[in-house]
This record gives C-alpha cells, sequence and structure tokens, in this order.
C-alpha cells in the first residue's frame, strides 16, 4: 500500500483551511458558544431530546435494516412497546437508545472524558448486541473479523 494510492488513509493533513474557513469556523464556535449558554425551558430540553436521540437512533439502526419509522422509534423511547412482529427491530433500537444514554449521561451530563481506546467502541457494540442472538450477525462486544461494507 502506497501513500498516493490510499491517500485518504494515511491521516496526515493534506488540506489548507485559508482564512475565509477559519473565520467561518470561528463564526460557528461563536454561534454554539451563544446557544449552549440559552436557557431552556425543561420541557423544551426534553422533547430536544426525545427528537435527537430517537433522529439518532433511527438513523443508526437503519444503517443496518431497521426499517422502524422515527415515530415507532419514538414510542420506544417512550417505553411504549411495538406490534410483537417488530420485536426484533424495538429490542435493536432499545438498545441503541440504551448506549446513547450511557454517552449521554456518562460524558456529557456527567462531564467525564476518557481515552478512546479499543475498549471503549466494543463496550457500544456489546450494548447494541445485547440480546439480539443469531440476529445480530457479530460476537457483541468483539470487533468483526470479516470485512464490513454499508452501501453499494
Amino acid at each position: 500500500m502506497t501513500r498516493k494510492e490510499y491517500r485518504h488513509l494515511c491521516f496526515l493533513k493534506h488540506w489548507d483551511l485559508g482564512t475565509g474557513l477559519a473565520y467561518d469556523l470561528g463564526q460557528c464556535q461563536a454561534i454554539i458558544e451563544v446557544i449552549s449558554g440559552f436557557p431552556l425551558l425543561p420541557e423544551s430540553r426534553r422533547r430536544l431530546l426525545e427528537l435527537s436521540l430517537s433522529a439518532g437512533a433511527q438513523a443508526t439502526t437503519a444503517i443496518e435494516g431497521n426499517t422502524l419509522s422515527l415515530d415507532e422509534v419514538r414510542r420506544i423511547y417512550q417505553g411504549r412497546s411495538l406490534a410483537r412482529s417488530n420485536e426484533y427491530q424495538e429490542q435493536g433500537v432499545g438498545n441503541v437508545l440504551s448506549g446513547f444514554d450511557m454517552v449521554l449521561r456518562e460524558t456529557v451530563s456527567g462531564d467525564r472524558m476518557d481515552r478512546i481506546t479499543p475498549g471503549l467502541p466494543k463496550h457500544f457494540h456489546s450494548i447494541i448486541g445485547c440480546g439480539l442472538g443469531e440476529y445480530f450477525r457479530a460476537v457483541p462486544g468483539e470487533f468483526a473479523s470479516a470485512g464490513r461494507v454499508v452501501g453499494p
């Protein structure tokens, strides 16, 4: 493998931000600081959190073939069950929501930062694969040994 053939895999800086992009990034940072300091009513926070976590779980599980709609995922987030025919998909979404909840609790709310080690994605993977049995095409908590492809 040469750097020229696989430049995107070398993780070397090969871009120039330039003054325009640096200015735009500074603007984004300023906007983030203003929004993050803005007071939010508890009910509005709860609704925004529900929407963001549900949409994230729906998109994440859709990559693996889950066909549940955003409304169905929101029902799962709210603790309501779906039809028995959707039990496996419901379990998968519930697992992803549990993983998101752990990240929210430990890193955002708990203001905790850990080093990203191989154990961290393995831990998340074990949460996501919990209780899915033979339908989970991997060993929960272990890296895949065969190549995986997402998309065509």
